[in-house]
């Protein structure tokens, strides 16, 4: 059977979510096709290799754009744990798999590239040799998640409002009318400054206060990059929208993986996901 026939077995498993015993039950009911299901099990394994030179393009492009997200999550497998992580650009998505949450092989990897590298807050991106911008949004979730949990800290609270008037300062009154522009962003640094100055550089009595304190100077310089660039994202959103695809995918398929059937399915994903 031809590769129309196998792309259409593997679209039913990798995207609707429909698995293989009932994908050969449809090729009997709408086909008429009575084949033995290791055939097309062997489908993925096909249309896999088929696509692992645009796989490795994705890559390529990716790592020579100017900006890259970067994200991760757990994945466990029949035997043991590991990592999906992903790359994104604005239109472009590569998944691989790692045994380790541990970052060391990215020095390598992403040794090609020169734009602003755009995460979370873990610390494993911390050593990589390139400009980084900390996603703002991580940030005032887990300033929000103390505040509700401790509604009578006045310090942090008083810290969470003065970086929430920067912060929609810098996103309402120039990144909606004009977008990620360096020439329209740049005014913002003289605000910034004096938020690290005067607000950060406080001696806090709070616990809660003390920790965004110290998260404030160790990452200051990497929260606004983004004010010195044109069409760095002050978010990590493209990654964490990525991921999803993998979490939801994640939800019925936990622990039946092989390590050779996931890195398979993260080929045909980042086809997948970079189309869309």
């Amino acid at each position: 059977y031809g590769h129309g026939w196998a792309s259409w077995c593997v679209y039913q498993n990798n995207v609707l979510g429909v698995n293989m015993s009932k994908v050969r039950k449809s090729l009997v009911d709408v086909f008429g096709l009575h084949l033995d299901q290791r055939t097309i099990d062997k489908t993925k394994d096909r249309i896999a290799a088929f696509y692992e030179p645009l796989y490795a393009e994705i890559l390529k492009w990716i790592l020579a754009s100017p900006v890259l997200h970067i994200d991760e999550t757990t994945v466990r497998l029949r035997k043991l744990q590991g990592y999906v992580w992903v790359l994104t650009t604005l239109d472009r998505v590569y998944y691989f798999y790692r045994p380790t949450r541990e970052t060391e092989f990215l020095r390598e990897m992403l040794a090609p590239f020169r734009g602003v590298l755009v995460s979370d807050f873990y610390t494993g991106y911390d050593s990589l040799p390139c400009e980084q911008q900390k996603c703002l949004v991580h940030l005032v979730r887990d300033i929000d998640d103390d505040l509700l949990r401790n509604p009578l800290d006045q310090e942090l609270k008083r810290l969470a409002q003065t970086f929430g008037i920067l912060l929609r300062s810098i996103v309402v009154s120039t990144i909606d009318r004009f977008g990620l522009r360096r020439r329209h962003l740049k005014k913002h640094k003289s605000e910034v400054d004096r938020f690290m100055e005067h607000e950060v550089a406080s001696e806090f009595t709070s616990e809660l206060a003390n920790k965004y304190g110290k998260r404030f100077k160790k990452y200051g310089s990497r929260m606004f990059t983004f004010l010195d660039h044109d069409g760095v994202p002050w978010n990590n959103n493209n990654a964490e929208h990525a991921i999803k695809r993998f979490v939801k995918r994640r939800r019925d398929t936990d622990g039946r993986y092989s390590e050779k059937t996931l890195k398979e399915y993260l080929v045909l994903a980042s086809v997948f996901e970079t189309c869309e």
